[in-house]
């Protein structure tokens, strides 16, 4: 078994600070739902974010980046395969945990609806059988729940080495979940590693990685 950790992703409610801009509200009211039920997303909010969080325009509301990489990560054969679990952690320190037969919709827009739900019921489609849930947890408290036999973190400022080199059963692997920048959450504890001289989108990562596991396994 591989685990892939979307950590510190840019993947949040909007916060009550935005509920009053004029490009959150307007959205709201065409949507029917309530400002804080949706999520935070730089395509609609980038002046809202701009306005009130100076500096991190470019980096918050950045749900896509998840959408990506749940779709490369849950239709792989390595998922398909039963060798893979995935997990997105947020910004906020809440994690998703992801089964691995969920279908995340390839729409954009369903996705969001998704999304949404998720954060408002904390599950989905139910309590008994949850796809995806959502639990208030830091990184570490998941990696101890997960009790790797290793772990790495992608980081172009890290070790480069071969991801092939480096594999092992049980192992996982940290991805960021945002545009750019650094981690918010100090993983300078972990192995960083890095598998390309400058920075991947996450989604392009975990590709690479998975393809990797792929070969060491022997499932391609």
């Amino acid at each position: 078994m591989f685990h892939l950790i979307l950590a510190d992703s840019e993947l949040e409610t909007v916060p009550q600070e935005l509920w009053s801009h004029p490009s959150v509200s307007k959205q709201a009211r065409r949507r029917g739902k309530r400002p804080g039920a949706m999520v935070l997303d730089s395509n609609f909010h980038h002046s809202a974010i701009s306005k009130y969080f100076p500096g991190d325009e470019n980096r918050r509301g950045r749900p896509d980046i998840v959408h990506y990489f749940l779709l490369n990560c849950l239709e792989s054969p390595l998922n398909i395969s039963g060798k893979l679990r995935v997990y997105v952690h947020t910004r906020k320190n809440q994690v998703i945990f992801v089964d691995p037969s969920v279908k995340i919709p390839k729409s954009y827009n369903r996705f969001i609806g998704l999304i949404e739900d998720l954060f408002h019921n904390r599950y989905v489609p139910s309590a008994e059988k949850p796809l995806l849930k959502i639990v208030e947890m830091d990184i570490f408290t998941l990696i101890k729940n997960i009790s790797p036999s290793s772990i790495f973190v992608l980081n172009e400022k890290g070790k480069s080495v071969r991801i092939k080199e480096i594999l092992k059963d049980d192992e996982a692997i940290i991805i960021g979940g945002f545009p750019s920048g650094d981690f918010l959450t100090n993983v300078s504890q972990f192995s960083n590693i890095s598998i390309f001289e400058r920075p991947l989108p996450a989604w392009v990562a975990a590709f690479e990685v998975i393809s990797e596991i792929e070969r060491y396994l022997g499932i391609l």
